[in-house]
């Protein structure tokens, strides 16, 4: 069977890295004793597998994984089982069994919404980032540098971003929420997006991410875009 199930990673682990999350949560399953699918070889693994990765850095309210287990486990006892195993910072919110023939999370995946909160070297006000952000909107390119294999290169990310709505500015603070793609191909980082507003801001400064849902196409049971 597959357990398809949502956990938060909050501020107080943000900073530890996607592989380290992959660890502390086969760890917590194993202190779960929770039954397991393995994979067959040499080197048999959990048969598990994230949506996607979140950035370093970042924290969420809702990350996407799915489990294959061995055994009959209802959703509400792996959820209580693993969240007593889990160290603080994560938690998990949600899970459901997926249905035989449920397709893989990251072939469902579209967008993610984010809350970005700009950290700036100078005043701003609401205006100034509705102003910044109705820029980048109505703008039929928007060009940041963006790492790629191939190193930096300027990269235009406007097709990237669905929405963008200014929340607020004020002692040095600007919130905006932004919708962009996410897929297996790549998407919208919430760092480019931060980029693009400083340069219209005028201003420098630091950010950071909460990634508040993932959306997916395809099933009733997970967050929808619309």
């Amino acid at each position: 069977m597959k357990i398809i199930a949502a956990f938060e990673k909050t501020k107080e682990i943000s900073y530890t890295s996607h592989l380290d999350v992959q660890r502390t949560l086969q760890r917590a399953f194993r202190r779960a004793n929770l039954p397991l699918a393995f994979s067959k070889g040499f080197n048999p693994h959990p048969k598990l597998s994230f949506a996607t990765a979140l950035a370093t850095g970042y924290t969420s309210a809702g990350e996407w994984i799915e489990v294959e287990l061995d055994k009959e486990l209802t959703p509400e006892e792996f959820t209580e089982r693993v969240n007593a195993a889990l160290p603080g910072g994560m938690r998990f919110v949600s899970a459901f069994v997926a249905e035989d023939g449920f397709p893989t999370l990251s072939k469902l995946l579209v967008a993610a919404k984010y809350v970005v909160t700009l950290y700036t070297d100078a005043p701003v006000t609401t205006e100034d980032l509705r102003a910044a952000v109705d820029a980048i909107m109505q703008s039929d390119e928007v060009i940041v540098e963006k790492k790629t294999k191939s190193g930096i290169r300027p990269a235009n990310i406007r097709p990237e971003i669905l929405e963008a709505e200014a929340i607020s500015a004020s002692d040095g603070t600007a919130i905006v929420a932004v919708v962009g793609t996410l897929n297996a191909a790549g998407g919208l980082r919430a760092e480019t997006f931060a980029r693009a507003l400083f340069e219209r801001l005028s201003v420098n400064g630091r950010f950071t991410a909460h990634r508040t849902a993932l959306c997916f196409e395809g099933s009733d049971r997970l967050p929808r875009l619309r």
